[in-house]
């Protein structure tokens, strides 16, 4: 069970973002990492403000809050064709839904067992634990797992389907992001009546951020069809067909997008930080929306 501060305490300097991916790339680690992923998340130096929030948190903390999964499970021999669909989660404080739950504990309800004890036992007993794994049993496997709650956590799952990619850490760093806006918010003077009257309040953080993917990237990037897919089939009605979102209701997930970039540059110069640009959704506008002419245009004009 590697994490990021274990990585730091092995001597890997986290300025290097190369050395940080060489050290991932290590079998001892899982030999999961493909890209200079920190490079990629902060998209050489073009970050939205609220995956900026989350990357400013990544180093304050060194990583320590970050912890590379995994389920003991055997390693797929092409991970992008066989994995777990979940490929990151992250959790804020407060996020606790039993006391003492840790990583394991929330891994294995994901996946339909009790607790982490559960999911262990059933594998190892259906044999679908690693050899090293089962022999150094239960305790060891969990040992150094992160709790949830006390402060914000974020996991990588390492048998993920293309686990560990530059997308995903995007992704769930700028929830982190998200968690962070509703924590320091009034240290940067966004009042709880304010912030309540918001059309951030309250909202789906998951959808606010794949529209979020959308804006920030191209048609073509996994992240842009990953976002893209989950808006046509996330949603299911009571016979699972897809139910896509619309036009009107991807409208208002944009216009939300664009209200919580506001509230993270002011974080973020609170902080002493520079603000940051929004996406946009003019390609996706052009490629999925050919019948709603002026939908971002529209959209941009309530935020200028």
């Amino acid at each position: 069970m590697a994490t990021a501060q274990e990585l730091l305490a092995a001597g890997v300097d986290p300025k290097n973002i190369p050395t940080l991916t060489t050290e991932l790339n290590k079998p001892k680690f899982g030999g999961l990492a493909d890209t200079e992923f920190m490079a990629e998340v902060g998209r050489f130096g073009n970050t939205d403000p609220t995956l900026q929030l989350g990357l400013n948190w990544w180093w304050d903390t060194q990583g320590k809050g970050t912890q590379i999964f995994d389920t003991g499970e055997r390693f797929a021999d092409d991970p992008s064709k066989a994995g777990w669909p979940l490929r990151g989660a992250a959790f804020s404080t407060g996020d606790n839904i039993n006391v003492g739950s840790n990583l394991a504990d929330n891994w294995a309800q994901q996946t339909g067992y009790k607790d982490g004890r559960d999911w262990f036992n059933s594998m190892k007993d259906a044999g679908e634990l690693r050899p090293e794994v089962v022999e150094k049993g239960f305790d060891e496997w969990e040992k150094g797992m992160l709790e949830i709650g006390d402060e914000k956590v974020m996991a990588m799952y390492a048998q993920a389907i293309n686990p560990l990619q530059p997308e995903t850490w995007s992704h769930e760093l700028s929830h982190i992001g998200q968690y962070i806006i509703r924590e320091a918010g009034l240290k940067a003077g966004i009042s709880q009546k304010e912030f309540n009257a918001s059309v951030v309040a309250g909202k789906n953080k998951e959808e606010t951020q794949r529209v979020r993917d959308i804006m920030m990237s191209s048609s073509g990037d996994p992240a842009y069809e990953n976002a893209h897919k989950w808006l046509q089939n996330n949603r299911r009605d009571d016979q699972d067909r897809p139910v896509p979102y619309t036009p009107e209701e991807i409208r208002e997930i944009a216009e939300r997008v664009l209200a919580e970039d506001q509230y993270s540059n002011r974080v973020l110069e609170s902080q002493g930080g520079l603000a940051k640009s929004s996406g946009d959704l003019s390609q996706y506008e052009s490629q999925y929306l050919p019948d709603e002419p002026g939908f971002w245009d529209s959209i941009k004009k309530l935020f200028d």
